[in-house]
C-alpha cells in the first residue's frame, strides 16, 4: 500500500524531472536558460522544497530508529550526512549517528562508522548524499534534492587561507566525467589582423566571418583519499579525534588536492619572459608580463597569483634599487603587500620555485565536486583490532575542467 510519503517523493521526483527537462531542452540547443525557462525552474524548486519540508520530520523519525537499533548490536554504520550546526569535517564527524551508536556501544568486536559527508543534502548516486561546501545545486542523473545550502548568519573566512580552490570557478557534478569543449582557435573577422583596426563593410558587401575552434575534451572525477592510524583511547575522546580529523586527516587531503588542481593548470599553460618583452630583470617585472599575455592571448584580465613560499619570501624582502634602498612590501614590521599588481596571491608548496603562476583562474577554469569531505572510521584494517587502533578514512571526488589553456601563464623570471 502506498503511503503518504511515498506519495510525496514521487511528488518531488516527478517535479525534479520537469526541471530537468528544461534544462535539458536548453542544452539541446546550445544555450542559456531565457527567463521564463529559469522562472519556471525557480517555482519547481519552490514546490520541491516545500513537499521536502513536509517530509523532512518523517524522514528524521526513521534515521533516529536506526541509530537506536543500531546501538544495540555490531556497528556498521550507514552513510549520514550532517548539516548544521556542525562547522567542520571533525564537529560532523563527532555528531555522527553512527560515531555516537559507538561510543554507546564500545569498542568491541569489529566495527564501522559508515561515512560521514560534510556538506548539505544531494543524493550523488552512490547512497552518500552530499554537495560541495559552497551549497550549489546539482541537475543530473540520481538528483532528489534542489535545495540550496544556507548558512545561519554572516560568515567571516578572514582567517582562512586563500587556497586555489577559492580563485578558481565552482561547480558540483553528479557523473564520473564531465565533457565539455576547450576554445582552441579564436579569430574576429571583424578587425583586422594587420592594423587592429575596426573592418567596414558597405551595404550588400559579404560580411567578415569570425572563427572559433574547440576540442571535445573530458575531464575525469578523481578521487583523493588518506587514511591515519588513531588509537582506541584517541577516538573516544570527542574533542581529540575531531580537532585531528580537522588539523591533520583532512589537511593532508587538501594539500593533494593543491597539488592536482595546479598540476592540471600548469600542463598547457603559457609562459611569459620580462626580459625581451618588458625589459624588466625581476619577478615583479615578469608578473606583469605575464598579466599582460593573458589579456592579449586569451583575451580575460588575470585575477589571481599562485607562488611557492621561496618566491613569496623574495617577494616580500624585494628591495628599490638606489635611494634608501625601502622594501616594496613595507618592511618587517609594516603591513606587507600580499597583492602585487592587483592580484590576489595564493602561496602553495604545490608551484615550484621560480615559475609563479598568473591567470584568469574564475574565468578560465572551474574545479567540480561531487560532494565534499567524508570521513569514515574502522579497525577493521590489518591487525588494527588486535592492537586496539582504528583507521580514520579522509576522501573527496573532484575534477577540473581548463577552458582556455592561454589563460594560465608561467612566469619566467631571472630573479
Amino acid at each position: 500500500m502506498k503511503t503518504a510519503t511515498d506519495y510525496l517523493n514521487s511528488e518531488v521526483k516527478r517535479l525534479i524531472e520537469q526541471a530537468r527537462e528544461v534544462t535539458r531542452k536548453a542544452e539541446e540547443d546550445n544555450r542559456g536558460l531565457t527567463d521564463e525557462e529559469r522562472m519556471k525552474v525557480e517555482g519547481l524548486i519552490a514546490e520541491t522544497n516545500t513537499l521536502k519540508g513536509r517530509i523532512q520530520e518523517q524522514e528524521d523519525n526513521e534515521r533516529l530508529l536506526e541509530a537506536i537499533s543500531g546501538a544495540g548490536g555490531a556497528v556498521n554504520g550507514k552513510p549520514t550526512v550532517e548539516d548544521a550546526p556542525a562547522k567542520s569535517l571533525g564537529e560532523a564527524f563527532v555528531k555522527s549517528q553512527g560515531y555516537r551508536a559507538l561510543r554507546k556501544r564500545g569498542l568491541v568486536g569489529q566495527w564501522t562508522s559508515g561515512p560521514i559527508a560534510f556538506g548539505s543534502k544531494v543524493d550523488d548516486g552512490a547512497g552518500v548524499t552530499v554537495v560541495a561546501e559552497d551549497g550549489s545545486n546539482v541537475f543530473g542523473p540520481g538528483t532528489d534534492q534542489l535545495q540550496p545550502q544556507i548558512l545561519p548568519g554572516i560568515q567571516t573566512p578572514v582567517e582562512q587561507r586563500l587556497t586555489v580552490a577559492d580563485l578558481l570557478g565552482s561547480g558540483v557534478t553528479s557523473t564520473n566525467a564531465i565533457v565539455y569543449l576547450k576554445e582552441t582557435v579564436t579569430v574576429n573577422g571583424a578587425i583586422d589582423s594587420s592594423d587592429s583596426s575596426a573592418i567596414l563593410t558597405s551595404e550588400g558587401a559579404l560580411k567578415p566571418v569570425s572563427e572559433i575552434d574547440f576540442d571535445k575534451v573530458t575531464a575525469s572525477v578523481d578521487k583523493i583519499a588518506t587514511f591515519l592510524p588513531i588509537s582506541d583511547e584517541m577516538l573516544e575522546d570527542e574533542p581529540q579525534v575531531a580537532s585531528y580529523i580537522n588539523g591533520r586527516l583532512s589537511l593532508f587531503v587538501r594539500q593533494a588536492e593543491e597539488a592536482y588542481l595546479v598540476a592540471a593548470i600548469v600542463l598547457n599553460a603559457g609562459s611569459a619572459s620580462s626580459a625581451g618583452e618588458l625589459d624588466g630583470d625581476n619577478m615583479f617585472d615578469g608578473i606583469a608580463a605575464a598579466i599582460m599575455h593573458v589579456r592579449t592571448d586569451a583575451g580575460l584580465e588575470p585575477d589571481g597569483l599562485l607562488v611557492s613560499p621561496l618566491d613569496a619570501a623574495k617577494m616580500d624582502v624585494a628591495r628599490a634599487v638606489g635611494g634608501d634602498g625601502a622594501y616594496f612590501s613595507g618592511g618587517p614590521y609594516g603591513n606587507p603587500s600580499q597583492n602585487p599588481w592587483g592580484l590576489r596571491r595564493v602561496v602553495t608548496t604545490a608551484v615550484a620555485d621560480g615559475t609563479p603562476i598568473v591567470g584568469a583562474f574564475r574565468e578560465g577554469a572551474t574545479v567540480w565536486r561531487r560532494g565534499g569531505l567524508s570521513v569514515e572510521a574502522s579497525n577493521s584494517h590489518s591487525d588494527y583490532f588486535r592492537r586496539n587502533l582504528t583507521a580514520l578514512r579522509c576522501e573527496e571526488r573532484l575534477a577540473i575542467t581548463v577552458f582556455r589553456d592561454a589563460a594560465f601563464q608561467k612566469v619566467d623570471s631571472t630573479s
